[in-house]
């Protein structure tokens, strides 16, 4: 997505060539924003990101964190989802629950600490994403490794036939890298080193606080010249690597060790 105003036609026609939002009325601006795009109208000829100017200080931020039956999205279901809701610079709100499956490897219920007998009588999945849509709404979502989440998440709204994410997304892992310096960035490793209070580790919503705590410590040690949300975005993408195609995540849900 563009980092400055666009205008209306070029901006519908960029849209239409993306095969995830084929079934979804792209000139529908409330619809858009719905699917977590933070999108507003710049004049009568032009579109922008609301993050575009907006102050770190006063962003909406939603940590992330899933569990999941297995690695591939295609082939497995997200078992537990937990976030942590940041405005203006303060938690303001969280996100906890199980999805209903009848599916749990013994490796993952011995990760996790959850069992088929909690999984069984859990909401359906479905309805879960539809609430997790609602909470996040059109925040920046961020996560620690965020295309394992982000592309899970989306894959698994649009086989509930809630269309796919569109939010901005942000990754601690990298964010960390800019601003810490810790012999290792796993989420266990990094909190450690931190001195953050970590208990639960893989469950949801206890990675998802640590995540934040993570978040909050590495804001405190950006570059001055870093102030808005979308700022803040570029400088913790990577620089210097060669772009790759696109691919749904791959690595388990431990990756955090």
């Amino acid at each position: 997505m563009t980092q400055k105003p666009i205008f209306h036609k070029e901006f519908f026609a960029k849209m239409h060539t993306f095969k995830e939002l084929e079934f979804v009325d792209v000139e529908d601006l409330s619809m858009l924003k719905l699917l977590g795009l933070p999108i507003t109208k710049y004049n009568n000829y032009a579109f922008t990101l609301e993050t575009l100017n907006m102050p770190i200080t006063q962003g909406k931020f939603c940590i992330v964190d899933i569990e999941a039956n297995g690695s591939k999205p295609t082939l497995h279901q997200i078992i537990e989802i937990g976030a942590v809701m940041i405005e203006n610079g303060k938690e303001v709100a969280e996100f906890s629950s199980l999805a209903k499956t009848d599916v749990l490897p013994d490796s993952i219920e011995q990760l996790t600490g959850i069992s088929l007998a909690e999984l069984q009588t859990a909401p359906s999945l479905s309805s879960v994403l539809e609430a997790f849509r609602l909470f996040i709404k059109d925040a920046v979502f961020v996560a620690h490794n965020v295309n394992f989440d982000y592309y899970f998440i989306s894959y698994s709204l649009e086989q509930a036939g809630f269309g796919p994410l569109l939010n901005r997304r942000l990754d601690t892992i990298d964010l960390a890298k800019k601003c810490i310096e810790a012999p290792k960035y796993g989420l266990g490793a990094l909190t450690e080193y931190l001195g953050i209070g970590f208990e639960n580790h893989h469950r949801a919503l206890c990675d998802a606080k640590a995540t934040a705590q993570v978040f909050f410590k590495a804001l405190e040690k950006l570059p001055q010249e870093v102030q808005s949300v979308e700022q803040l975005i570029a400088f913790t993408k990577p620089h210097n690597q060669k772009k790759k195609k696109k691919e749904k995540p791959v690595k388990p849900t431990d990756t955090s060790l």
